[in-house]
């Protein structure tokens, strides 16, 4: 959000009640802000446990850190990936070859302002460290129902990937004059873990909303815990319901990542829509004067739950069969320099790796084979959230979280999301 049309908002807000109090007796526009500020807020509501604070106005300055971890599972015929044959004479594969990325972005940092009246408010911040992602997040709280929208895209290249499956290689040795004709070895397995940079980026977008309903608004504030606009004067918790909506966009079709795309069963591009409906509760407690512990739990049923993926056809096992024999040659060097053969000694097997990688990267190609979409079954998530709060006279700070957890398939195809966040404030009621 750009900072003028902020600080123009605030500006306004306080402003346009400035004016309004200066029309004396007349109803203008501070009139109609409190009428709904007050129906919004405090109308109706037991006040032995939800008092409203004297002072209108909210001041603070506010920081946010946060996280989103990706989880992506796919398998691939490890026959068809490495088939004992052509190029790949020294080894095949033996059933499923499962491939398990994982990104998970550096915890983002932001800091800002908030300045607001009642129930309306206005804020700024700006990323001072992190992912470097992009995010909105708008929010609403009333007397009985909270919503909340939280947009969020980044891009990154570094992945944390677990490759399993089960291999054969040949017993080959120098004296064997033809290497299809050595025989196969005991079955071996293949499990490790990587940390890799993509070539090019893979773009994530996420865009999150819910919305739930309290039942027990007369003695249960949600805003106490989560915005600060009430106080919860004694203990009370309330049965909730709620929607949740949810789309992310995983995008790495470039054909640089080709390899990528082979192991994710060809698929260059995910996108997946849910719906989700659920119950919960939340809680206030009150432990002593000034001191609330606020905590919310929702499993969530998805009722609509949509994937749709594009793929595409690549080149890449042919090049990468040819360039695996070519290492199969550069082990084979390093080797015989290790044993002391001649002439070995001054190549630059570092260089050569570099270049064959760089080389073969560029001639990757890729081509669409189209869109596909799939419903999938009901799926059961849940949403999570835990907030302290000490108010103190004018004063108050804060300190909540969010977990939210997502799950997709689409055939061979699966993973999961996992996003949260936590905020700290520090204000002043003026």
């Amino acid at each position: 959000m750009n900072k003028k049309i902020v600080v123009g908002l605030i500006v306004l807000l306080a402003s346009s009640i400035c004016m309004a109090q200066e029309e004396g007796g007349k109803k203008g526009l501070f009139h109609h802000v409190k009428k709904i500020a007050d129906a919004t807020m405090v109308h109706g509501v037991d006040t032995n446990y939800i008092k409203t604070p004297k002072q209108p106005w909210q001041v603070s300055i506010k920081s946010r850190v946060s996280q989103t971890d990706l989880q992506m599972h796919s398998t691939v015929d490890g026959a068809e990936l490495f088939d004992g044959e052509g190029t790949m004479p020294l080894i095949r594969g033996v059933g499923d070859m499962a491939t398990d990325p994982r990104i998970m972005t550096k915890v983002s940092t932001s800091i800002g302002v908030k300045v607001g009246y009642k129930g309306l408010s206005a804020s700024y911040s700006f990323p001072i460290g992190g992912d470097k992602s992009q995010n909105l997040s708008l929010k609403s709280a009333g007397r009985w129902f909270a919503l909340n929208l939280r947009w969020h895209k980044f891009k990154t290249r570094t992945l944390r990937t677990h490759y399993s499956g089960t291999v054969q290689k040949r017993d080959y040795n120098d004296q064997t004059e033809d290497i299809y004709s050595a025989p196969w070895g005991d079955t071996a397995g293949w499990d490790e873990t990587e940390k890799e940079q993509l070539p090019s980026d893979m773009s994530i977008k996420t865009l999150i909303f819910d919305g739930f309903y309290i039942f027990n608004h007369k003695k249960f504030s949600y805003a106490a815990a989560y915005n600060q606009k009430t106080i919860q004067a004694r203990s009370a918790g309330s049965p909730i319901v709620g929607l949740m909506g949810y789309y992310a966009d995983f995008k790495y079709n470039d054909q640089r990542n080709a390899e990528l795309i082979y192991f994710m069963d060809d698929i260059g591009r995910l996108r997946q829509y849910q719906l989700a409906i659920g119950a919960g509760y939340a809680y206030n407690f009150v432990p002593a004067k000034g001191w609330l512990i606020s905590g919310m739990f929702m499993p969530m049923l998805t009722a609509v739950n949509r994937t749709k993926i594009n793929t595409y056809t690549s080149n890449f096992k042919e090049l990468s069969n040819e360039k695996l024999l070519l290492y199969a040659f550069i082990e084979y060097a390093k080797e015989m320099r290790e044993q002391g053969a001649e002439g070995y000694e001054d190549i630059d097997f570092e260089n050569i790796e570099t270049e064959l990688e760089n080389e073969y990267l560029n001639q990757y190609r890729i081509e669409s084979t189209g869109t596909r979409s799939r419903n999938n079954r009901l799926a059961l998530n849940f949403t999570a959230r835990l907030s302290i709060t000490y108010n103190w006279k004018r004063y108050f700070i804060n300190a909540n979280g969010q977990f939210n957890n997502f799950n997709y398939k689409h055939d061979a195809m699966h993973g999961h999301l996992n996003d949260w966040y936590i905020n700290a404030s520090v204000g002043v009621r003026l």
